[in-house]
């Protein structure tokens, strides 16, 4: 029998240990190398909202005139005005909704936020038909040229109807499957060149109803093309 002496045993578990050792580190780097996704090459783009490259220049440059703007300087005032409105730009755009939302001019055409809004709204298909027919200003203080075009429905689809024309033949399209009256109203007032009913010529309906409209404006004219649900 052979005796293994205790020197040797100590060296063989000092073995077993830096293999032991070894092994981790491998498999620590192969883990590593798998889990972690290789480094863009290029930065990401900052979120949209994130306007404060620029701002800061405005406000830097506020700050070094804010005597003027005591003594009411006019060119210190509109600085001062500009900052504050590209401060409210970018909350919006970051999400924000305030509570006089209802009366501010849309500015955008990004439908999902704009139904967002409208969510909270209730829409009022009176108004929506003195606003249509040019019987009262829309937000930005212009009268609206609706009826001008759909009302005789020559050059645009005739309103009478609209929801019934939804109701039997839009939404069987394949391209509205998972559209609500709301989300294709609102489209079609906002982004009037994406899509063109057959029949009547292409970019006759202008595109600049978001820059008019108020939320509202816009919450009470899909409320009376919806109350429009006469038989064809």
């Amino acid at each position: 029998m052979r005796c293994v002496s205790t020197t040797d045993i100590g060296a063989q578990i000092l073995t077993a240990i830096r293999r032991i050792i070894l092994l981790a580190a491998l498999c620590a780097a192969l883990f590593t190398a798998v889990a972690q996704p290789a480094a863009p090459d290029v930065t990401p783009e900052p979120p949209a909202c994130d306007d404060s490259a620029a701002l800061s220049a405005q406000v830097a440059q506020l700050y070094l005139s804010l005597s003027a703007v005591r003594n009411g300087d006019a060119d210190a005032l509109g600085a001062l005005y500009e900052v504050g409105a590209r401060y409210q730009a970018m909350a919006l755009d970051c999400g924000y909704l305030p509570s006089d939302i209802n009366t501010l001019v849309i500015n955008i055409t990004d439908v999902d936020r704009v139904l967002e809004v409208l969510d909270m709204l209730n829409g009022d298909p009176l108004r929506g038909q003195l606003l249509y027919d040019a019987q009262e200003p829309a937000g930005a203080g212009d009268k609206l040229g609706c009826s001008g075009c759909h009302a005789p429905g020559e050059v645009a689809p005739i309103t009478v109807g609209t929801w019934t024309r939804w109701d039997e033949e839009r939404s069987q399209e394949e391209r509205f499957a998972t559209y609500d009256f709301q989300r294709y109203a609102v489209e079609s007032i906002l982004l009037p060149w994406d899509y063109f009913v057959a029949g009547y010529p292409e970019y006759t309906m202008p595109d600049f109803y978001h820059e008019k409209l108020s939320y509202q404006d816009l919450a009470d004219l899909v409320a009376y093309l919806e109350s429009q649900d006469q038989l064809p």
